[in-house]
C-alpha cells in the first residue's frame, strides 16, 4: 500500500517545498516511518500557503481516508507495519520519560515577564535532571527501552532537540550537568534515521521558528 506522510516544510520558504521544517511531531512520524524501513513520500507544506491542511502532520494510506490525529497515525502504522517491534516493554516507565519536558520548555521559551523567567527555568532544569536520572540509573540501554530506538524515543527526541538547538536563544543551554542526556544525544547521532531528520537546515528552523514565538 502506498503511503504518504504531509509534513510542514522549512521555515525558509525557498525551499518550503523540498525540505522538513520544524514540527516535532512530523519530525517523529518521518523518524518512524524511517525505523520501520517503509516506501512513503513526504510533501513538504506550507500552512499559511495551503488551505487544505488545517493540521498536520497527516498520513494519507491509500487505502482509507487521511489521519490527521497523532495517536490514530502510530495506531495505524503499528497495526499495518508490526516489524519491527517499536512498541516498549510492558511494564517499562520509557513511556512517561520527559513527558512534561517540551511543555516547560515552551513556557521558558514564550514567558515575556521578567520576574517569571527565573521560575520558569528552574521548572525545565528539574525536568531535564528528572530525564537525566532515568537515563542514568533506570534504563536498559543507550536509549529510552533499551539499545534500539523505539516509539518514546521518537515522540522525545524531537522535543529534545528543540531545547538543545532554541535554548540557547535565551541562554539555556544542555550543561554537562545532564550527562545521562548528553550521552543519550549523542547515541542518537549514530542512527541514520536521527540524522537524516535533524539536518542542519532543520536545526536552523527550529531556531527561527521559536524566535518568532517568542516575539522576536
Amino acid at each position: 500500500m502506498a503511503l504518504k506522510l504531509v509534513v510542514k516544510g522549512s521555515n525558509d520558504h525557498k525551499k518550503a517545498l523540498s525540505q522538513l521544517g520544524d514540527c516535532p511531531t512530523s519530525q517523529r512520524f518521518v523518524m518512524v516511518l524511517g525505523l520501520k524501513g517503509i516506501p512513503f513520500q513526504i510533501e513538504y507544506v506550507d500552512l499559511n500557503k495551503n488551505a487544505k491542511y488545517k493540521k498536520l502532520p497527516v498520513l494519507e494510506p491509500g487505502d482509507r481516508e487521511p489521519i490527521d490525529n497523532y495517536e490514530a497515525i502510530e495506531d495505524y502504522i503499528e497495526n499495518n507495519f508490526p516489524e519491527p517491534d517499536l512498541k516498549i516493554a510492558e511494564y517499562s516507565k520509557a513511556g512517561k520519560a520527559g513527558q512534561d519536558l517540551y511543555s516547560k520548555f515552551a513556557k521558558f521559551m514564550r514567558n515575556s515577564n521578567p520576574k517569571l523567567d527565573a521560575k520558569l527555568r528552574g521548572d525545565l532544569n528539574r525536568e531535564l535532571l528528572k530525564l537525566n536520572e532515568f537515563l542514568e540509573n533506570e534504563s536498559p540501554g543507550a536509549y529510552l527501552d533499551g539499545e534500539k530506538l523505539k516509539l518514546p524515543d521518537c515522540n522525545l527526541l524531537p522535543k529534545l532537540m528543540h531545547v538543545k538547538e532554541a535554548g540557547e536563544l535565551k541562554g539555556f543551554t544542555i550543561s554537562q550537568e545532564y550527562g545521562g542526556v548528553l550521552e543519550y544525544l549523542k547515541q542518537a547521532t549514530r542512527q541514520k534515521v536521527f540524522r537524516d531528520t535533524f539536518t542542519d537546515q532543520v536545526k536552523e528552523d527550529i531556531k527561527s521558528g521559536w524566535w518568532k514565538k517568542m516575539g522576536n
